[in-house]
């Protein structure tokens, strides 16, 4: 029984008990995902307590539902300030990365002399400092590689490059993303039961894919735990639809006016 919404943030020393807006992404052809905080501020009192790379945690779900829980951590990136004639010119709006920012700060400066890619990549995903999970990438053993000081995602990348050129793989539907099990670099999905999206229950809007290369939009309310790369089951009477699709991109927005979550789905043209 859904008893109602908890929402839990902190931002630096703040723990915010109110704002008007709060937003979510994350996307699966994106490394890192963002997060978006409205802050009331007629005092000018937060302000001068925030500062770039505090931390910032964010949860939310349903009381009474243990598996409608959605927990996020990351840094504080930019304190944006509007102008003092603005609708919310008495906010500050904080944009925040989560840990995935680890993958393009950290670099890596290694070379490799006949080693599986499977455990090439995983060396590289380790030098992050976060967990590593799912790693589902060919076992073809590297003649030579070298990593010359880039980032880990650039890395990441650059093997993935060597698969395709040098030994004919597709890696295109692989993406590189932090999961629930740690890191994960796979053409998969995360792991987990697939989210209902159904008329007359939980769907809001829905624009399916017009064509079989193309890319359809549902919201629904608000369904928290859901990222992207889970699937979700998607049931719309009025359009004659109902399939099981992966999630591309997942927008959870938490407002005054009424919370929601909007899921793309269709074509995966995986990691950007």
């Amino acid at each position: 029984m859904i008893e109602g919404l908890n929402i839990r943030c902190n931002v630096g020393p703040l723990e915010i008990l109110r704002s008007p807006f709060i937003e979510l992404v994350s996307r699966r052809r994106a490394v890192v995902t963002r997060a978006r905080i409205v802050i009331p501020d007629p005092e000018g009192e937060a302000r001068a307590s925030l500062a770039v790379g505090q931390p910032v945690a964010l949860r939310f779900g349903y009381r009474g539902e243990a598996n409608f829980w959605q927990e996020w951590e990351g840094t504080v990136e930019e304190i944006g300030q509007p102008a003092a004639d603005a609708e919310n010119a008495d906010a500050i709006t904080i944009q925040a990365i989560g840990l995935e920012k680890a993958l393009t700060t950290t670099t890596v400066r290694e070379s490799f002399y006949r080693e599986p890619a499977a455990a090439v990549a995983r060396r590289l995903l380790a030098a992050t400092g976060l967990p590593v999970g799912v790693v589902d990438v060919p076992g073809d053993i590297l003649p030579w590689q070298v990593f010359s000081h880039v980032s880990v995602a650039r890395a990441i990348k650059q093997l993935a490059n060597t698969l395709t050129r040098s030994f004919g793989h597709d890696m295109s539907r692989h993406a590189l993303w932090l999961g629930a099990n740690g890191l994960t670099w796979s053409a998969g999905d995360e792991p987990g039961a697939a989210y209902a999206i159904s008329t007359c229950e939980n769907l809001i809007a829905n624009t399916p894919p017009e064509t079989p290369d193309g890319i359809g939009v549902a919201t629904s309310v608000l369904l928290p735990g859901l990222t992207h790369s889970r699937l979700v089951h998607i049931t719309d009477t009025r359009r004659g639809l109902d399939i099981t699709a992966r999630a591309l991109d997942v927008v959870h927005s938490l407002r005054e006016g009424g919370n929601s979550t909007t899921v793309t789905y269709g074509k995966d043209t995986g990691w950007a």
